[in-house]
């Protein structure tokens, strides 16, 4: 018996031919939760270009330092794993030795490339072991029978011919080029290609914190990407997508996490938070901060800033967290009303925001047809794919699918969708009256 799929009802041979369609579109969406982007100006590692990394990642090999010596990722990752880094250093200079014979030049530029070195032993029957060293430990070991089995390693390119004789080369020469206004402006254009949902940068340099404003501003407004940016006591931003940091907390052993350094953890809460509040959620690790008055507290809640506070537990467990979970938007007109200063309901619009886009561009742009089909078609997909989700979650009330109106444009191929959502916020204020019998 014959068989197989069927496009029009013209087969000769007898047999069944089947073929297995769905009757209706099934989307899927994205996430509401992503990575956080960092810039570091560094003395070893790739320039210019993004590393993803996680904390399974060897960052000795990647950027010559370790966890603990590298504090904006080590706070990041007390809230995620998704941080992609941009080593905002220039070219510089590689670090080289060189041995009548023989020589080992760094494989990236920067002066912590003058922290290797190179050992060469020779054996009995001329094979050598060599040996690379990276701040006095061993990264690299190699048995070869000649310089043609020598290898490039992470740390150091060879070239030319073993020496005759026990050696070690101690790299010099590794400079670092610093880090400028125009590398954050490559760092700003090099975020356009890259899978991201807030970037933190911590820095006293208002005009760095203006460019990362502007660029957000224009990927929101401009592009329909729904970036954040987190950074530290820059409120003058008064804008939704712009988060500032005011003060500092105090890890164990007294270590001080200043605020363009605590921007790295919250930028990272940020991006994996989803529809969640991070209001009075605890700074990991944190013993204490600097102490705002009650005062200070409400200024700096009424300014747009992200403030730190001690909460003395009435269980013996004392805490460090977040105030209020804001951005810096403060301009309330009749269009953007007091829900646009809460970054959960921020988080929540985004998060419809990116899938709209991704359904539409994804499933219908160019593939369904404009008519009332292709159009309740579409409807439908939202429903399912993005809002009942968020009802579920309890990120937004139930809503009334009769007054999700998509109708044709003014023109043929143009589509409008008017919808009203209630975003459900999280309890943060209790005003109680106990009537005393």
């Amino acid at each position: 018996m014959a068989g197989g799929h069927w496009e029009s009802q013209n087969k000769v041979r007898p047999g069944a031919y089947i073929n297995f369609e769905t009757n209706d579109l099934v989307a899927t969406g994205v996430d509401a939760r992503g990575a956080v982007a960092i810039p570091l100006a560094l003395d070893w590692g790739a320039t210019g270009v993004f590393t993803k990394v996680s904390p399974g990642s060897n960052l000795n090999q990647l950027f010559g330092r370790s966890l603990n010596e590298l504090l904006p990722i080590r706070e990041a990752f007390k809230a995620t794993g998704e941080v992609i880094v941009y080593n905002l250093s220039g070219k510089g200079e590689k670090a080289k030795a060189t041995s009548d014979t023989f020589s080992a030049t760094a494989v990236h530029s920067g002066s912590d490339g003058n922290k290797i070195t190179v050992t060469i032993s020779l054996g009995l029957e001329g094979e050598a072991t060599v040996k690379t060293h990276y701040d006095g430990v061993q990264v690299d070991l190699q048995e070869v029978s000649s310089s043609v089995d020598l290898t490039t390693n992470a740390y150091v390119t060879f070239s030319g011919e073993l020496p005759e004789a026990d050696e070690t080369l101690t790299l010099s020469g590794g400079k670092t080029e610093k880090a400028t206004n125009e590398s954050y402006a490559a760092f700003a254009v090099g975020l356009d290609s890259q899978n991201f949902k807030v970037v933190a940068i911590g820095t006293e340099d208002e005009s760095v914190k203006a460019l990362f404003a502007t660029k957000v501003k224009k990927w929101r407004e401009d592009e329909g990407k729904n970036i954040t940016l987190v950074t530290n006591n820059y409120n003058t931003a008064d804008h939704e997508g712009i988060v500032s940091v005011k003060n500092y907390v105090v890890l164990d052993r007294n270590e001080i996490i200043e605020a363009k350094e605590a921007v790295y953890w919250y930028g990272a809460a940020y991006a994996i938070a989803g529809t969640s509040s991070l209001t009075y959620v605890e700074y990991p690790g944190a013993i204490d901060c600097e102490r705002l008055s009650h005062e200070d507290i409400v200024k700096a809640l009424k300014d747009g800033h992200i403030a730190f506070t001690f909460q003395q537990g009435m269980d013996g467990v004392d805490s460090v967290v977040i105030e209020q979970d804001i951005n810096t938007f403060r301009s309330i007109t009749a269009k953007k009303n007091q829900d646009f200063r809460k970054n959960k309901i921020i988080r929540t619009m985004d998060f419809v925001g990116n899938n709209v886009q991704h359904i539409y561009s994804r499933y219908f742009i160019g593939q369904v047809n404009n008519n009332e089909d292709g159009r309740n078609l579409f409807k439908g997909q939202i429903m399912t794919t993005v809002l009942d989700p968020l009802v579920q979650l309890g990120a937004i009330e139930a809503y009334n699918p009769d007054e999700f109106i998509i109708d044709q444009g003014m023109e043929k191929d143009a589509v409008t969708a008017t919808l009203g959502l209630k975003f459900v916020d999280a309890m943060e204020k209790l005003y109680m009256t106990v009537e005393c019998k």
